[in-house]
Parts: C-alpha cells; structure tokens; sequence
C-alpha cells in the first residue's frame, strides 16, 4: 500500500469514526451549552497531554467567539494555580480516560465545582466530578498500534466546536461581532474594512461632450485610471482607459467620438458601508477595476480593486 492510500484510509477512518458517534451520542448537549452561556466567571479549558493541548485550541476558538477562556494546566494548577480558578467559573476538562491524575486532583481541589467533563468513558472518576459528563469514544485509533491519541482527540476537538458553534447561534452571534475579537491580520481586516475607508475622494469629472483629448487629459490628471460623466450629484456614466482604447479601435475617426458615446452608462455604486467580501465578490462577479462609493445623485467616491488588495 502507497502512503496515499495509507492516508486516505486514515482520514476515512477518522470520518466514518465521528459520523458513527454523532449518531449513537445522547449527551447531555443541552445543559452544557446552558452551564456556558449562563456562567457568571470564566470559562476553564483543561486537560494533559494531547487532551490538553486540545484544550487550549478551544479555548482560543471560544474566546474569539466573545467567551470569555482560557487554558489552565492541572500540573500547574496542582501547584498554586488554582488561585485562577474562582467559584463562578465553569471548567472544560478533557481526559480520553477519565483517570488522569493532575486532572481529578485539580477538580478535587478546586473552588469550582461546575465541571462540564469529556472522557471515554461515563463512569470514569471524571464523569464522577462532572455536573455534565459528555462520553466521547471511538471504535479506535488511526495509530497503527491504536495507542498514540488520534481519532480520540480529532473527536474531543469536534464535540468542542461544535458546543462553541451552537453557542454561537443561539446568542446571534455576529460577523461584526466576529470583527471585533480578530481586528489584527487579514482576517480582521477583511471584516473591519468598509469601502468608506478605502475610497479615494477626487474623482475626476467631464461633461457628456467631452473630446477623447479632454478625456485623456482628465484621466491622466486624475490618476485613477477613468473618469465621471456629468457632477458629482449627478453622475451619468464612468470612462476607463479600456473604454477610450476599445473605442479608438473600432472608430479611427477620433473627432466624431464623445464621453457620452464612450461611457459606461450604467456604472456599479456600493455603499460606504460595505466590506471587502462583499466588494471583491462584485469585482469578481462584474470583472471591473472600479467601483463608485454613494449614489449617482452623491458621489463619496471611488474604490479599486488594487486598493482592495494593498491597502
């Protein structure tokens, strides 16, 4: 067997793993999401080894998701982090066994007692320190010797997400919302970035009789590439270089053409409010460089494609 085929199997095997489990599963789904949503303190993400390590994963997932998370080591808590832990909290813990160690020793001590626990198994010494105990077994793991936390963890991690998910739906929970926790990177700026901060206020102008001279003249001035037809309250068309270009090449008499016969007379507006997902959807979809910020009746105005991907 090629190492393709191996892990094609290994993916499939993890699949058919999780969908088995989504159909047998009655966890208490329902009052977990109630235990998170209607927390007073934090949420405590937890867990050793690998199961910890998934733990911190969504405990990022769900502080980006406006719950207030973080990720505690039981070793460390053991130790004197337990003063982290406050009474209001809710703790995540995470254990494929259910008997890990610093994990019960850390729920034996600890201040909060409303423990929402994922294990293996639902008589484990976990479930026994949980006010909710969601059981979380596969048939195997992918490792080749089924000891190395596989498709345990990959299942950990997908009852995890998907908490997080319906406590996104049930608070309405919004893309601008979303903006507000990632307005760092490329992430936060696809989603902060309204068309308003990226437009480019003098747009050029000519009358509807405008010469390709005067066209040409007043596309080079203006450096954008095109130019209005008509006023600002009164917008009735949009010239680019291509149109006066395409227009010189189907018409050799240069004199006889005009900005009203070389328009686009119908050209795209969005509005200062709209996101860079939205624009460059339009951009794709239409195939233009070019948008106008406002309305024909108020140009704001205009947004280009290159200010979308450098700016």
């Amino acid at each position: 067997m090629n190492v393709n085929e191996l892990v094609i199997k290994s993916i499939k095997a993890q699949a058919e793993s999780i969908f088995s489990m989504s159909k047998a599963d009655d966890n208490s789904y329902q009052e977990a999401v109630k235990l998170i949503i209607n927390a007073k303190g934090k949420l405590i993400f937890t867990g050793m080894g690998k199961s910890g390590i998934i733990a911190q994963k969504l405990a990022a997932t769900y502080s980006s998701t406006g719950v207030p998370s973080f990720f505690v080591h039981p070793g460390e808590a053991y130790h004197g982090d337990l003063g982290m832990i406050e009474e209001s909290d809710v703790l995540f813990a995470f254990s494929n066994s259910g008997e890990t160690s610093e994990l019960i020793n850390m729920l034996k001590y600890s201040r909060s007692k409303t423990v929402i626990g994922v294990s293996s198994s639902s008589v484990s010494t976990l479930a026994h320190y949980s006010k909710v105990h969601l059981e979380c077994k596969v048939d195997k793991e992918i490792c080749p010797l089924n000891l190395a936390p596989t498709t345990s963890t990959t299942a950990a991690l997908v009852i995890g997400d998907a908490i997080c998910a319906a406590i996104m739906s049930i608070s309405n929970f919004s893309e601008g919302d979303f903006a507000r926790f990632h307005p760092g990177g490329s992430l936060g700026r696809s989603l902060l970035t309204k068309a308003g901060d990226l437009k480019f206020d003098r747009v050029p102008f000519v009358q509807d009789d405008a010469t390709v001279h005067e066209i040409l003249l007043k596309i080079s001035e203006g450096r954008l590439g095109l130019v209005c037809v008509g006023r600002r309250d009164n917008v009735q068309g949009i010239i680019t270089d291509g149109d006066v270009r395409r227009a010189l090449s189907a018409n050799s008499n240069m004199d006889s053409l005009s900005a009203k016969s070389i328009a686009s007379l119908d050209p795209i507006f969005v509005d200062e409010n709209m996101g860079l997902n939205e624009m460059n959807k339009i951009f794709t979809e239409k195939k233009v460089l070019s948008l106008l910020v406002g309305s024909q009746n108020d140009l704001k105005g205009v947004v280009q494609l290159y200010d979308i991907q450098n700016g």
